[in-house]
């Protein structure tokens, strides 16, 4: 799943992932997505993409809005 990230929210984020990971046995494998046609603004939201399943969404609901279509 792909989620956009705001920059004041990647630390949560980022804190979710890891214990739903801890919790679930599963690598995540979470990476930034490169997007160089989209703008260089520092405050932009950045694209992650992470291995996970709906069991994440469901534990952190808070997230799924964020998901990229």
């Amino acid at each position: 799943m792909k989620f956009r990230i705001e920059k004041t929210d990647v630390v949560e984020f980022n804190d979710d992932l890891t214990a739903w990971a801890t919790e679930s046995g599963a690598d995540p494998r979470l990476t930034i997505v490169t997007e160089p046609w989209l703008t260089t603004n520092a405050s932009s939201p950045t694209l992650y993409s992470a291995d996970v399943d709906e069991r994440f969404l469901e534990q952190y609901p808070r997230w799924a809005k964020l998901l990229e279509q």
